[in-house]
């Protein structure tokens, strides 16, 4: 197989740029062959040299082809001469060649170094002929001594060493040059990863699964504990206010004279704020929907910076009295979905928790509430708290902490100076009233440490996913540190010949940790990618008790820096393995052996076998801790809570939100209980205000007897062993349920003897 000729090439290319050469100057005027040859010469600023040999084939081809026509003439020194003309298709044929030219030019201008100015391309030429230039009077020098020509110029040449290094060091010196050598390495990089597709598919899939894992946990942890509340100002300065018991474990809100206490003494916060949990039932056709809102204080919009889109937030009288203000803000989501968008919302009347409300305002679009777990769709003054929190009237009592608040700190004030001043009114409170409030503390927490919502509850799984999500980043980097170095191995005599021709290994080096780099910005988008698609995946795999849950994850600036941030360590982690190695050839021994290696074999396997170790460990260490987990989770599905939970089903139905009374509600409850009863398959049916493990903390959820309502101080406390059904145990239950009239009833624990 006979291989192409180069030249043949270079003439190929030559007659195509003569041809439109030729045209072009006739397009000027008629002219014989010596006078287009001056022509081109003149118009070239004698750069262009035309040859004879190539001059007049090209003349007749073209004559041929019918793009000119010739004419014998008398020139102007009375010399015959064949004078050469453009005709129509000649024309056409100089434009299509003027288009495929400028083409070419296009293509060759994206091909060229990047920064390359008219100045820098003019100084080039002159380090050349100024190199040139040294050579020639070294080459004279040494012939008029007496060598050879061509023994003089070897000398010269050794003697003035490698001519590309020195031009690139002159370069240098002219500053700008790392740009152009980046976009050399990044072009160069590229086309090496173009030439091996499946090596770049598996890396940049490997880094992907270790970015990606790494920006979805970092974005949960970006829209859950540090930043939740999306539209929200002032995030990073905001802590929660829990109520503590001295001596006792556990937490508790705040009451609201407390809190008012705490608005009107603290000098260290911006704002105070009351934001209380709620839900309520709306009816959606011949359905109900269950909605989760908020109970806040007058300036709950005003302090976080949210502006409703339509009418207005609370006013200050609006957060006091009993019942006194049935107004609302409804969420976004909700004037949308369930009104239609209506541009006339304000003013009308929604029925919540049996309470007509005034709508007074549409909270943005975005907007979902200060609560992390459920998006809030409504928000209520704190004066209608007694319609949506059952237990009373509770705005004058000091006795019950139902209050979830948080406050913003002002600028330059630390979490610790405004705990020692929370800390000096909580003392205050209790020495001016210890009936209520003896042994009551104050604590601030951020917001990842919200004792009140899922924050709390979901910042040791986010910890968990965030060193797991660390190890597949390592095990990756590994991965492709591996693969990085296998192929470095593969392109060894590649290296050998670029240093042997005078390439730096500083040089060399760079372009490896290039080649990674590339590998590495592909795989953060797709990283990112893989982020967005799973920024909603907590919310799926967690239950949920009837109401959507809402933990987003946030895919900010602040992820993306991330991103960028590990995607240089990466690049750092993987991309100088094999970079470090290549650094060391031994350029010598390398060139003597055509099959020798670029770097020692014990040095190779050394590195090697400490990357497989490293995937090894890594990978072992990650199984360990995955099994380990699994059987965590394991054990939490079967353990024991003390009663059995063998075909327990729950349900929930919210009947003050419909608009039954206390004695309505009861008769439904207890028709209900009955009707299920009845149903086929169903041994027993209880109901309950507070379920077990459900959101609302046991402390704040007393043991009751329905129909019997406690002194104020008196507060139910029976001691229990087990609660089970199994007929083996002590517990014994009636056939029927308790109810009003049917005289005393009592819970016996198994040790009691009485």
């Amino acid at each position: 197989m006979t291989k192409e000729d180069p030249a043949a090439s270079r003439v190929e290319i030559l007659q195509g740029t003569l041809d439109l050469i030729i045209l072009q100057t006739l397009r000027w005027g008629p002219r014989h062959g010596y006078g287009i040859a001056q022509m081109i010469r003149a118009g070239s600023g004698d750069v262009l040299q035309v040859d004879t040999g190539s001059l007049y084939p090209a003349l007749h081809r073209l004559e041929r082809k019918r793009a000119i026509a010739a004419d014998w003439e008398v020139s102007e020194n009375n010399q015959r001469v064949r004078v050469y003309r453009l005709t129509a298709a000649g024309r056409r044929q100089l434009a299509a060649e003027r288009s495929k030219w400028d083409r070419l030019v296009m293509k060759l201008r994206r091909l060229l170094p990047w920064g390359r100015s008219r100045g820098r391309r003019r100084r080039e030429e002159e380090l050349d002929a100024e190199l040139a230039a040294h050579l020639r009077m070294s080459e004279a020098e040494r012939v008029s001594r007496g060598e050879a020509p061509e023994d003089a110029a070897a000398n010269a040449r050794r003697e003035f060493g490698n001519v590309g290094i020195v031009r690139e060091t002159t370069r240098a010196m002219w500053g700008g040059l790392w740009l152009e050598r980046l976009a050399q390495d990044l072009r160069f990089g590229l086309r090496m990863l173009r030439r091996s597709p499946g090596f770049s598919i598996l890396a940049v899939f490997c880094l992907t699964l270790g970015i990606g894992s790494n920006a979805a946990v970092y974005s949960w942890i970006e829209g859950i504990l540090l930043r939740p509340y999306a539209l929200v100002a002032g995030q990073d300065r905001m802590v929660v206010l829990v109520g503590k018991t001295r001596g006792e474990a556990g937490h508790t809100g705040l009451s609201w004279p407390d809190l008012l206490e705490v608005r009107r003494n603290a000098t260290l916060f911006e704002t105070v704020v009351c934001d209380k949990i709620t839900g309520t039932t709306l009816a959606a056709g011949d359905r109900a929907e269950r909605v989760s809102g908020q109970i806040v204080s007058a300036n709950y919009f005003e302090a976080i910076g949210v502006r409703p889109v339509q009418g207005r937030g609370f006013e200050p009288a609006e957060e006091s009295g009993r019942n006194a203000h049935p107004v609302v803000v409804i969420g976004y989501r909700m004037w949308r979905d369930r009104f239609r968008s209506d541009p006339g919302i304000l003013g009308k009347a929604q029925l919540m928790s049996g309470v007509p409300h005034t709508i007074v305002g549409v909270a943005p679009e975005g907007f979902n509430g200060t609560f992390v777990g459920y998006p809030v769709q409504f928000w209520v003054p704190a004066s209608m708290e007694e319609t949506f929190d059952q237990g009373g009237f509770k705005l004058d009592d000091r006795t019950i902490p139902w209050v979830e608040s948080f406050a913003r700190l002002k600028p330059g004030v630390t979490r610790a100076q405004a705990q020692a001043e929370i800390s000096g009114i909580a003392k205050r409170l209790e020495a001016e009233y210890p009936e209520t409030n003896r042994g009551k503390e104050i604590e601030l927490s951020p917001l990842w440490r919200n004792p009140f919502n899922a924050a709390e509850r979901l910042s040791s799984t986010l910890q968990i996913a965030a060193v797991v999500a660390f190890f597949v980043l390592l095990i990756a980097c590994a991965n492709v540190s591996n693969l990085l170095l296998v192929r470095s191995f593969a392109r060894r005599r590649e290296m050998t010949i670029r240093l042997a021709i005078g390439s730096g290994r500083g040089r060399l080096v760079r372009q490896l940790i290039t080649e990674g780099l590339i590998v590495s910005l592909l795989a953060a988008g797709g990283g990112l990618f893989v982020a967005y698609l799973g920024r909603d995946l907590l919310a799926r795999v967690l239950p949920s008790r009837g109401v959507a849950l809402n933990l987003p994850a946030a895919i900010d600036w602040r992820v993306l820096a991330v991103s960028a941030g590990i995607c240089m360590a990466t690049t750092l982690l993987f991309g100088l393995v094999p970079a470090i190695p290549a650094s060391k050839i031994d350029l010598a021994s390398s060139i003597k052996s055509e099959t020798g290696a670029v770097l020692g074999g014990r040095g190779r396997s050394r590195v090697r076998s400490g990357l497989v170790l490293l995937q090894v460990s890594l990978s072992f260490a990650l199984l360990v801790a995955a099994g380990l987990l699994v059987r965590s989770l394991q054990e939490m599905r079967t353990a024991s809570p003390g009663f059995s939970t063998a075909g327990v089903m729950l349900a929930g139905i919210d009947l003050s939100s419909a608009g039954y009374d206390a004695a309505r509600q009861k008769t439904f409850q207890h028709e209900l209980l009955d009707r299920v009863r009845a149903l086929g398959g169903v041994r027993s049916a209880a109901y309950a205000r507070v379920a077990p493990f459900s959101y609302r903390p046991n402390s704040q959820s007393p043991i009751v007897i329905d129909g019997y309502a406690p002194a104020r101080d008196e507060l139910p406390a029976p001691e229990y062993d087990e609660v089970s059904p199994d007929p083996r145990s002590p517990w014994r239950s009636s056939t029927k349920p308790w109810r009003p009239g049917t005289g005393p009833a009592a819970i016996r624990s198994a040790g009691s003897s009485t």
